[in-house]
């Protein structure tokens, strides 16, 4: 299953960041790919620092993040724990960057670290489960 998981990862395009919002309601962005990583157990996101996921990880930083492959059918859903992480310069995530991130040009940029806790692979019609050490 751990193959499963850095695969899916590896090879998928877009993200799903999931959050909570004030009134308890699930609040859902797509993003670009992370920026870093440290193998699966922490993922490294470029986004907003104004927007409503930022502020709805400083009131719980508990969420998911939920990639896929519909081609063949995988889908792999993460949960865990987001933090924020002010950026010193542009300069230093540039590179890390692709076109559409830097198209974006956001006027607070940061970045959102995400520590799995638990992680489901759904591949061709069966789930598989895992929970793993807090790190």
């Amino acid at each position: 299953m751990i193959e499963e998981i850095r695969k899916l990862i590896e090879n998928s395009r877009s993200f799903l960041l999931s959050t909570v919002d004030r009134n308890g309601f699930p609040n859902t962005i797509v993003v670009s790919k992370p920026i870093a990583r440290i193998d699966f157990h922490t993922l490294k996101f470029y986004v907003d620092g104004n927007g409503s996921t930022v502020k709805n990880i400083k009131q719980s930083s508990k969420g998911n993040v939920i990639c896929y492959n519909e081609e063949k059918h995988q889908s792999l859903l993460l949960k865990g724990m987001f933090s924020v992480h002010e950026i010193e310069g542009y300069k230093i995530i540039e590179d890390r960057l692709n076109d559409y991130q830097k198209f974006l040009d956001h006027k607070n940029p940061v970045i959102l670290s995400f520590d799995v806790y638990t992680a489901k692979v759904h591949d061709n019609g069966t789930n598989e489960f895992e929970q793993f050490e807090k790190l």
